[in-house]
């Protein structure tokens, strides 16, 4: 694997970091130590690196970027952050504000996953790009698109039900209350399906089915679609959240064997690379 492969990995490998994020809206156990390894990458990332390469030679356009990346970083894993907190080995979790999760990593994580793109379909028109490197990505966009679906479904899921729990209260009118679940949560998170789901770079019909049946779902708890069959909302959520964590299943196995099998090579290359230069150092030409 040559040194521009080498380079699109480290990019994807921030990119993985930034994504792997959002597992801090699943409620369950987190482990600091992994907290503390992320934070390292995206924290260091940006001032070096692959991606702080990238940021410096893009003059305004990459302070942009980098300025968007830090202030995320920061309110996520900074020490006054009120999202995560260290716990003893663990990290305490506000589940509440899962939407300023989403908020902080669904568009920056888009941004980073462009930059990895751009320099792939350079090294493709160059006959340059490591066929591994591009089925890892692949492999990533599907899984990737299926966790922000499955995540961001579940907490709309949850708003919706809180919408109709206030409209029903107030005999389906609306209230101030009302109004604000609609707008600060419900509508912000419709947006951020709708912008992952046009933002897909996967074109197989299995995983963009999929996306555009929880748009439908969507649509229909606005209102812009009409029920089928008129069940429930229950079910159409049930059926979405069942089948998605069905192909995450799937899915899931298949990047990470792809994953493995590249971080060997990539960990292989860069020991060669860095014990060449040792041996330059040592026997400097004349």
């Amino acid at each position: 694997m040559d040194r521009q492969n080498l380079f699109i990995f480290n990019l994807y490998y921030y990119l993985l970091n930034l994504r792997d994020t959002l597992e801090y809206a699943i409620p369950r156990e987190h482990e600091y130590f992994m907290l503390s390894q992320r934070k390292k990458v995206l924290t260091d990332g940006i001032e070096s690196g692959a991606i702080g390469s990238f940021l410096k030679q893009n003059n305004e356009n990459g302070e942009k970027i980098k300025e968007g990346l830090k202030n995320s970083i920061d309110e996520l894993y900074g020490d006054d952050s009120t999202i995560l907190k260290k716990d003893g080995e663990k990290v305490r979790v506000d589940n509440t504000q899962n939407i300023r999760i989403f908020e902080l990593v669904v568009g920056n994580a888009e941004t980073v996953r462009d930059v990895v793109y751009g320099y792939i379909n350079f090294a493709k028109s160059k006959n340059d790009l490591d066929e591994s490197i591009l089925d890892l990505v692949k492999k990533d966009e599907i899984l990737y698109r299926t966790i922000v679906a499955l995540l961001i479904f579940r907490e709309y899921e949850k708003s919706f039900a809180e919408f109709q729990k206030i409209m029903s209260e107030n005999k389906g009118q609306p209230s101030p209350q009302s109004n604000y679940v609609v707008k600060n949560e419900l509508n912000k998170l419709a947006g951020f399906l709708r912008f992952s789901r046009s933002h897909c770079h996967a074109s197989d019909n299995k995983t963009l089915d999929l996306l555009d049946d929880v748009n439908k779902v969507i649509e229909m708890c606005e209102g812009r679609r009409d029920r089928i069959d008129n069940k429930p909302f229950k079910d159409f959520f049930s059926d979405i959240n069942t089948r998605l964590n069905q192909y995450l299943s799937e899915v899931e196995p298949v990047w990470k064997n792809q994953f493995n099998s590249v971080l060997k090579v990539v960990v292989e290359e860069e020991r060669n690379l860095k014990n060449s230069a040792s041996k330059n150092e040592e026997n400097p030409k004349a």
